[in-house]
């Protein structure tokens, strides 16, 4: 199984901005060069860990959606500290291909998909129900082999402006990871690419495919 993960699109409802053109046109970019070059990827799914929108409107869902469908692929759509939940839910519900992170799982990886957003801040939070459904997702599961994904990072990655907003409770996945068989663990949110692995756990933070 193969997975691509994007994140940060942070499209605009308002087009009429230059930064929402570039967001928007990099983002077709983006569509078209994968287009292109199907073959050479070979994926299987697609995995988006939030931050779709930048000002959570409904008409930036519409565009990443109808761009999204054109690649004929499952994804996976997680919320961001920018993305409105409720818009985004709506938009999931009536998008072709969109699915849940759990039902891209396959017999050798074991796949979750976790909410960090905390309502109107930057910082995120994984709320304690989530983290009891996941540790007995983790227990239920026979797959060797366990990726998890949400939009905030879960350690410092050296940028001061971002560290102070990563996920609070980190050392809680984190804990509950280390006691399973989690082999990955992909964020967004950063913008920049890092990746570090602590203990059998690649940590990974997909960069941003809107403008820097």
């Amino acid at each position: 199984m193969r997975v691509l993960h994007i994140t940060d699109t942070h499209l605009f409802s308002n087009e009429s901005s230059v930064q929402a053109k570039v967001h928007y046109e990099g983002f077709i970019n983006s569509i078209s060069y994968f287009n292109e070059n199907r073959r050479i990827f070979n994926v299987d799914h697609i995995i988006v860990t939030g931050d779709i929108s930048h000002d959570g409107g409904t008409l930036s869902y519409k565009l990443f959606f109808k761009n999204m469908d054109k690649l004929s692929l499952p994804h996976a759509v997680l919320p961001g500290n920018h993305d409105d939940i409720g818009n985004l839910d709506v938009a999931i519900k009536v998008a072709k291909n969109a699915v849940t992170v759990e039902q891209l799982s396959s017999a050798s990886w074991a796949l979750f998909g976790l909410n960090s957003v905390v309502p109107g801040e930057d910082y995120g939070v994984i709320r304690k129900e989530t983290l009891y459904k996941l540790r007995e997702g983790l227990k239920g599961t026979a797959c060797e082999n366990i990726a998890i994904f949400l939009h905030h990072h879960l350690i410092p990655v050296g940028t001061p402006l971002v560290d102070v907003c990563k996920l609070v409770n980190a050392d809680d996945l984190l804990n509950i990871c280390h006691n399973g068989r989690v082999r990955f663990i992909g964020t967004g949110h950063v913008h920049t690419l890092f990746q570090r692995k602590i203990n059998n756990i690649l940590i990974s933070v997909s960069p941003a495919l809107c403008s820097q």
